[in-house]
């Protein structure tokens, strides 16, 4: 009796090999087959979303219209041979794994009844194997064939899908925030965070195309009641608010003594501002540098002006400012999105043009 329960045991085992193969072949159709949906669904969705950011006054990140634009035409010309394939190829093949699965399942059954029923099991479970190593190859064959040409498209649409949330929480933190816009400014980046000086605060780093912000938050009680707050708001205040040609450089580093990540800020020398380290999540600090030199190198212009219909104002290459009081010469750089300075030697407000 205990050899028939060990061969018993064996062909359950076997049966269970077979089972999971099968189920194998299985997954690798639903996942070609959620891929090819997901790409549809994100061909749809992906020109709406971009009007809608548009739409809120973000208008940074031009090559965005022109990558849609790209990616749409080439699935329109692609994805009917895609799923030509996977409807004629591929799919049907569901219906055989279902058959032998089901196989499978009757040949579980009868195998429990004494050593007669064991012993036709081996003989069915041997063809059975046979023929779920085929299929399984083959669904392996036609789905990565497939799954190859699937895999270049959602390497695009993910790309795109990352900078656009980026935009979507951009427009999103720009709506809280406590400082209006210059004429002329745009959104171009906004991220919270926290600033790692001696007086550490939640906030959001704002970058335009003209102005570095930070903004702090910090909730203050409104009312208690057996010492338990149970009315609060959120105060936000702007902490540090420089010209964006101002920053020198913004590297990626360790901010604190647990090794987190986030970006330090450092300040032209004539500014006389200490290096400021901001706590950012590690990818939020690769996109900060990404989007400064974007910023800096002028680009975020171009592409603002693009959107916009305006025309990109490019700043001469020698500018003479005169105090419109006192005729003095401003001598001190005059910084990248800086809209105003003050003369050096009677103190008016001089606007720059």
């Amino acid at each position: 009796m205990a050899q028939v329960d060990r061969e018993r045991d064996a062909l359950y085992a076997r049966l269970r090999a077979i089972e999971s193969d099968l189920a194998s072949a299985s997954s690798a159709i639903s996942e070609v087959e959620n891929k090819l949906a997901y790409i549809d669904s994100a061909m749809a969705s992906l020109p709406s979303r971009l009007a809608t950011v548009r739409g809120r006054g973000y208008a940074a990140m031009g090559h965005l219209e022109k990558s849609i634009e790209i990616l749409n035409k080439k699935w329109m010309e692609a994805s009917p041979a895609i799923k030509q394939s996977f409807y004629s190829n591929v799919q049907p093949l569901t219906a055989q794994i279902r058959s032998l699965q089901s196989e499978a399942q009757r040949l579980r059954a009868g195998t429990g009844i004494g050593i007669g029923g064991v012993g036709l099991g081996w003989a069915s479970a041997g063809r059975l194997a046979a023929e779920a190593s085929t299929l399984r190859a083959r669904v392996a064959s036609e789905t990565s064939r497939i799954g190859a040409s699937l895999n270049e498209f959602l390497g695009s649409i993910n790309a795109i899908d990352r900078d656009l949330k980026i935009a979507e929480k951009t427009v999103e933190l720009f709506s809280f925030a406590c400082f209006p816009l210059k004429p002329e400014e745009s959104p171009v980046l906004a991220i919270e965070g926290k600033i790692m000086t001696k007086d550490k605060c939640e906030g959001t780093l704002y970058f335009t195309n003209q102005r570095f912000i930070f903004e702090g938050k910090k909730e203050v009680v409104l009312e208690k009641k057996l010492f338990i707050a149970t009315k609060k708001k959120t105060e936000r205040t702007v902490l540090i608010e420089q010209p964006i040609g101002a920053l020198q450089e913004i590297s990626k580093g360790r901010v604190g003594l647990i090794a987190w990540t986030g970006v330090y800020i450092r300040f032209k020398p004539e500014r006389r501002l200490e290096e400021t380290p901001f706590d950012v999540k590690d990818w939020e600090a690769d996109v900060i540098t990404r989007f400064f030199q974007y910023i800096i190198g002028g680009e975020a212009d171009r592409d603002i002006a693009a959107i916009k219909g305006t025309t990109v104002k490019e700043a001469p290459t020698i500018q003479v400012v005169r105090c419109p009081h006192c005729g003095a010469p401003y001598t001190k750089e005059i910084y990248k999105g800086q809209t105003s300075v003050q003369c050096e030697y009677c103190g008016t407000s001089i606007i720059i043009k």
